[in-house]
């Protein structure tokens, strides 16, 4: 009987790493709906790693690609996130040098520009420190927004 409702859960678990990347944590809390024993679960994960499903390499990749390019993230901020899925910072490092730094400087300064605008231009030291913390909390160095808050 177990192993029938390992490989039902196994399939279900495959067929959604088919269509969505999936971290080990992601994978536990959609397995938490099953009434599965601890060691049950942890060889469910195992054979899904060693069946290339799991793979966070990957899924950081994946990840970074995708938070940059669509949600305009900064590199702290997609670390962050990826730290707390429970990814690997060898993987996470590798991702991130991933990003090319002129279209990551280019975002920064497109995002400044934006803000920038939409406050109205202002020139005094409260919208600069306004303007900072925005871009700080998209996740941006704050080297590279002093130096583009300073040259607007």
């Amino acid at each position: 009987m177990p192993d029938k409702e390992f490989k039902k859960v196994f399939q279900l678990l495959a067929s959604k790493c088919s269509k969505k990347e999936l971290s080990t944590n992601e994978a536990l809390q959609y397995i938490a709906k099953f009434n599965l024993k601890l060691v049950v679960k942890h060889r469910l994960i195992n054979q899904l790693k060693n069946d290339n499903y799991i793979n966070h390499e990957r899924y950081a990749s994946a990840f970074a690609h995708d938070r940059f390019n669509f949600y305009k993230w900064g590199k702290l901020k997609i670390k962050y996130h990826l730290l707390q899925k429970g990814i690997e910072e060898a993987y996470v490092d590798n991702a991130l040098s991933a990003i090319d730094y002129s279209a990551y400087r280019s975002l920064l300064e497109e995002e400044a520009n934006k803000k920038y605008l939409a406050m109205g231009s202002p020139n005094d030291f409260k919208s600069k420190q306004k303007l900072s913390k925005y871009l700080n909390q998209k996740g941006f160095e704050g080297e590279l927004i002093f130096e583009i808050v300073e040259n607007l």
